[in-house]
């Protein structure tokens, strides 16, 4: 590794430290908190909700299940070209670990969760489980990005694993979108192997938190996720 590399690796870390430590648990969570509590009080006045008496355990295996279909159709969502410009801030990395797991623009995280939740509201669960879901989601995401090539062997086309999300990363990918259950992927045909190409988000990105937040903000024709043109190609 050369002397610039190691410097702006050293970069890349202290960002991602600062996203990890601060920016998105107190910043970025405290947003989508708002938003979800926001969207589920609405809906309580608008919908009509049944209730789900299942049982802690049952409700959140099943909400699991839940979020990770609602948040693939999110996913999708976000690459495409009025949204990628913010998801892209969460593609930005070109080496890829846990550390870099944290990476997301506010109004990124703040569609994919309050979508999520509302979603599992008004379908039944409860508001303890709609929460609780959360810190599962977000360990799993740390491990799927790690730095590792497990692929979980017979299970990889039913669990995501950091193979399966390392291949969601590569340059220009429309593959591999579910976050937890690859199952999903399978389901809807995007489902695809590593083909060992680079990561990263295919934009010009500066390296700073606060380029990170104003990137998305500026005026650009050409704001469409790099998998676009290789669909067109």
């Amino acid at each position: 590794m050369t002397y610039f590399e190691r410097a702006t690796y050293g970069l890349d870390r202290r960002l991602d430290l600062t996203y990890w430590l601060f920016f998105t648990p107190l910043v970025t969570g405290g947003l989508t908190r708002c938003t979800t509590l926001g969207a589920i009080g609405l809906l309580t006045t608008l919908v009509p909700r049944p209730t789900l008496e299942l049982g802690i355990l049952t409700e959140l295996m099943i909400a699991l299940v839940v979020a990770d279909f609602v948040g693939y159709w999110s996913h999708r969502l976000r690459h495409s070209v009025v949204l990628w410009r913010f998801h892209a801030i969460h593609h930005s990395p070109t080496k890829l670990d846990a550390l870099a797991a944290a990476r997301m623009h506010p109004v990124d995280d703040v569609i994919d969760n309050t979508l999520v939740g509302a979603v599992l509201f008004a379908a039944g669960f409860s508001t303890e489980t709609v929460f609780a879901i959360g810190p599962i989601l977000f360990l799993h995401i740390a491990l799927t990005h790690a730095d590792v090539d497990w692929n979980f062997g017979l299970f990889r086309r039913i669990l995501v694993s950091p193979s399966h999300h390392r291949a969601h990363h590569e340059i220009g990918a429309a593959q591999n979108y579910a976050g937890m259950f690859s199952f999903i992927d399978v389901l809807f045909g995007t489902y695809r192997e590593p083909s060992g190409g680079p990561h990263g988000s295919g934009e010009s990105i500066p390296e700073s938190l606060r380029a990170h937040l104003a990137w998305p903000l500026r005026v650009s024709d050409a704001m469409a996720h790099p998998s676009d043109a290789v669909r067109q190609s």
